[in-house]
């Protein structure tokens, strides 16, 4: 069966291309822009998931995140819960349930991992909180309330931390990006007020992401404008540049953005054009993943590993499915 990924190429003698192979492992051809003779393919490693409210089983699974023994952390939406599961999809643990006491949540909507630690952030968008955990599910910290003051949420949508354990929170709501110390203090705050030199004022900043390159920089996806807006920790924007090609679909939605952390590719769950699509860090195109086991329907979330050689994991959302990819070259 064949499986397939597309990528168009710009410039001068860059022609489109597909690749295709017929393979008893899945491989994704996705053609590497700047070089017409080179291309980056990805290997379907796993897949697993389904519809239900039991174990291994998922309602909406809208973001992931993959820990160094291959675990699997699943923000598993409809039932308002954490799902951990091992690299072959079977259940280990789950904490959560519906409700706004501590450790629960309501309509959760983002994960990530400290690197160092293990420790994970969910955000818990409907609370207008973010919860840190440790890997079994104890409540670690609480950050925000409902409000616009300085250090409240209103509908948070994301959450990233730099190398210094920094947490910076896409409040959507509030059309900003806060940032609070490790200890959950209050530090920053920009885009809700444009200042002079710091860039453009967000509105609906759905998605933020932490890169290492160079100083660190801080990656936003800010909607309903579909553009990829980047910014010095300081919130001095840097770079900024279109999600979309002229003349496709400029809806985002709930898009996530990741960076790989060794040659700072960025990936973007693309949710409502059902892809995950690639840039380079300055931004230039790279190519669009669409499918694995099954074709993607509207996938919320990615997460990158560079542990065990480059992993990329889908939260394929509108599938139930989680499927889980390595580049090959």
């Amino acid at each position: 069966m064949d499986w397939r990924a597309e990528s168009s190429m710009r410039g001068k003698g860059r022609a489109a291309m597909r690749c295709f192979r017929v393979v008893s492992l899945t491989v994704l051809c996705i053609a590497l822009a700047g070089s017409a003779g080179a291309d980056v393919s990805f290997e379907l490693q796993s897949a697993f998931g389904g519809f239900g409210i039991g174990r291994e089983s998922f309602d909406r699974p809208v973001d992931v995140v993959q820990d160094r023994d291959e675990n699997v952390y699943v923000v598993d939406q409809g039932n308002n819960r954490v799902q951990v599961l091992d690299r072959r999809g079977n259940f280990v643990r789950e904490w959560g349930g519906r409700g706004f006491s501590p450790g629960a949540f309501d309509h959760p909507v983002a994960i990530i991992a400290d690197k160092d630690t293990g420790n994970l952030f969910v955000v818990d968008k409907q609370n207008h909180r973010i919860q840190k955990f440790d890997t079994k599910g104890k409540l670690l910290l609480t950050i925000g309330r409902l409000g616009s003051s300085k250090g409240d949420l209103n509908a948070p949508m994301d959450v990233a931390l730099d190398k210094k354990g920094s947490i910076y929170v896409a409040d959507t709501g509030n059309n900003r990006i806060q940032k609070f110390d490790p200890s959950g203090k209050f530090v920053a705050e920009w885009g809700r007020f444009a200042r002079r030199g710091m860039g453009a004022e967000l509105v609906n900043p759905v998605s933020v992401a932490y890169s290492e390159e160079g100083y660190g920089y801080i990656y936003v996806l800010n909607s309903p404008e579909c553009r990829v807006l980047k910014y010095e920790l300081d919130g001095t924007l840097a770079a900024e540049w279109p999600m979309h090609k002229k003349g496709e679909g400029a809806l985002c939605g709930p898009s996530r953005i990741r960076i790989e952390p060794r040659k700072y590719t960025v990936y973007i769950a693309d949710t409502e054009n059902d892809r995950v699509t690639l840039f380079d860090r300055n931004g230039e195109h790279l190519g669009d993943l669409k499918e694995g086991k099954v074709r993607f329907r509207k996938p919320g979330g990615v997460s990158i590993s560079d542990l065990f050689g480059e992993e990329v994991v889908v939260a394929d959302t509108g599938n139930n499915l989680i499927q889980k990819f390595r580049r090959s070259r």
